[in-house]
């Protein structure tokens, strides 16, 4: 279904702020259908004590979806192997790649499950105060969002006047190299909104967060066409691999 904004453009993909996204809203339900009637279980795997490792808590995650103590721990020890880190788990079985595909039903939405229940609760966090005095707390979250995605993407987050987060929309989607992006859609949103501000971030597949001469120009554009009906903004994120690089503080605003 073609998401449109108030003013009535398309939008390329639908706003991560709005209603629950089909996976996870099937996961909800198969969880809903398999526990109703069903007497309450006991954890397989005793609770551990903070500062478990990825395979630990992959294990945990695992016994939640009722397999036996042992296969939980070779099931979440072979998936490390494969994708290397718990995030990296979480995202494929959100994109369905590799071995995640064979694995049962309970399995894979348990885990897309986990990774909405983290990317909310970074979100929750960002709405609770100023976005842009908790850098930390934003480069957590658009890293988990962002850094592993192999397409770019160009996210828009719009700030109230106080800089708290009205919304996370992502408004382009691309290829490896480029994310088309229409500031006069970018700024149609702002003010539908009533945002004082937002923040640009895309990612850049290759994992150099380094920008581009294009980026640099697509930015200098949007900032003119914000700055016509009184928008400001307020950053743009360049997210790469263990890194999100500020053009504000690098000068390039």
């Amino acid at each position: 279904m073609v998401q449109r904004t108030p003013a009535g453009d398309r939008l390329v993909s639908a706003p991560s702020s709005l209603p629950t996204r089909q996976g996870v809203a099937d996961a909800s339900l198969f969880f809903a259908r398999s526990h109703a009637g069903m007497p309450e279980v006991r954890p397989l795997i005793p609770r551990q004590p903070e500062g478990m490792d990825d395979r630990q808590c992959l294990a945990q995650l695992l016994a939640a979806a009722r397999l036996s103590h042992d296969a939980a721990d070779a099931l979440a020890t072979a998936l490390l192997a494969e994708y290397g880190t718990l995030a990296a788990v979480l995202l494929a079985a959100q994109h369905q790649e590799g071995s995640i595909r064979q694995q049962p039903e309970a399995v894979r939405v348990l885990l897309i499950l986990a990774q909405e229940s983290a990317f909310r609760l970074h979100r929750a966090r960002l709405q609770r105060g100023n976005v842009l005095a908790e850098r930390p707390a934003l480069n957590a979250y658009l890293q988990a969002v962002m850094a592993r995605e192999k397409t770019e993407q160009m996210r828009v987050l719009f700030l109230d006047a106080a800089y708290r987060l009205l919304a996370d929309e992502v408004l382009g989607r691309g290829t490896v190299d480029h994310a088309p992006v229409y500031p006069r859609e970018i700024v149609r949103r702002a003010l539908a909104l009533g945002a004082g501000s937002f923040v640009l971030v895309h990612n850049h597949p290759s994992g150099d967060a380094m920008p581009s001469a294009e980026d640099v120009s697509m930015t200098q554009q949007i900032i003119a066409a914000a700055r016509i009906v009184g928008q400001q903004v307020a950053d743009h994120l360049i997210v790469g691999k263990g890194q999100v690089l500020s053009m504000k503080e690098a000068g390039l605003l």
